[in-house]
């Protein structure tokens, strides 16, 4: 480097002297800073809490087909979020949205009685439910709502009462003892 530098070389040398002076000074300040996050957990927290309403305000869906599942109609209305839905169809009973056991001319098989074919107890429908009054009751433990044993039933509109019966005492018998029917309401 000459001894004498001209006024735009030593200009030059200057300003990067400068930014190199202003680098290290900020990545100095950057690693003594802490990372802030607060208003965006702040954010984050809004939108979990909304999308946990919105997905329990909707406790089943339940698809409708014709001769195969229609619900009965009413101008009742009822909010069971934290019910276990047990659907009944022309061909099936299905436990939050699972085949358990066939259903053929709005009977249930002899061999998946407890007691034959004039049994009330339906085993593969009371083992569903059992695993599921379970994982009610591991959740209610674990600082979530208390286990009542709420179940919503959907049962097809032609489904036989003999039917509805076996389903109602099989689910009694896994400790859900308040059932509400779900319906297709009725605008007034």
């Amino acid at each position: 480097m000459p001894e004498q530098m001209s006024p735009e070389l030593e200009y030059w040398f200057e300003k990067k002297k400068q930014k190199k002076w202003i680098k290290r000074q900020l990545r100095r300040k950057a690693e003594d800073m802490p990372l802030k996050i607060t208003s965006l957990m702040d954010a984050l927290t809004i939108i979990l809490i909304f999308l946990l309403k919105s997905y329990g305000s909707d406790p089943i869906n339940i698809t409708q087909k014709e001769g195969e599942m229609i619900l009965p109609k009413s101008v009742s209305t009822t909010n069971m979020a934290d019910a276990v839905d047990i659907q009944v169809t022309a061909s099936t009973i299905l436990v939050r949205n699972k085949a358990v056991v066939n259903v053929k001319n709005g009977r249930v098989d002899a061999n998946a009685k407890r007691d034959g074919p004039d049994g009330f107890f339906i085993d593969p429908l009371f083992k569903a439910l059992k695993e599921q009054a379970k994982r009610l009751k591991s959740t209610e433990k674990s600082g979530g709502k208390k286990f009542t044993g709420d179940a919503i039933i959907a049962a097809h509109n032609a489904a036989p009462y003999r039917l509805l019966a076996e389903v109602l005492y099989t689910a009694n018998q896994a400790e859900f003892k308040t059932y509400t029917f779900a319906v297709v309401k009725i605008r007034e």
